[in-house]
């Protein structure tokens, strides 16, 4: 593997990483009550988290959770749409 695949295989691997880590940032910081399913904050984390999310599974070629993070953002970006 050529340096260059090597750090662009690295990058998409963090950038699924930390989209998977802030989905889950948001949903620990919602069970415990400590932000509501329908804050700012919640919405927002959410966005960030499924485009990440739907950038590496579309790269990777999992278009079953491509899709499945694909309709979790358009619902997210519903909720959001009421907050504006």
């Amino acid at each position: 593997m050529e340096k260059q695949a090597i750090k662009q295989d690295r990058y998409l691997n963090s950038l699924g990483w930390s989209g998977g880590i802030v989905c889950l940032i948001a949903y620990g910081l919602n069970t415990q009550e400590i932000i509501t399913s329908t804050s700012l904050a919640f919405l927002l984390m959410n966005v960030f988290g499924c485009c990440c999310l739907i950038y590496y599974t579309y790269k990777k070629e999992a278009f079953a959770n491509t899709f499945l993070n694909g309709v979790y953002l358009f619902m997210t970006l519903l909720a959001l749409s009421k907050q504006i």
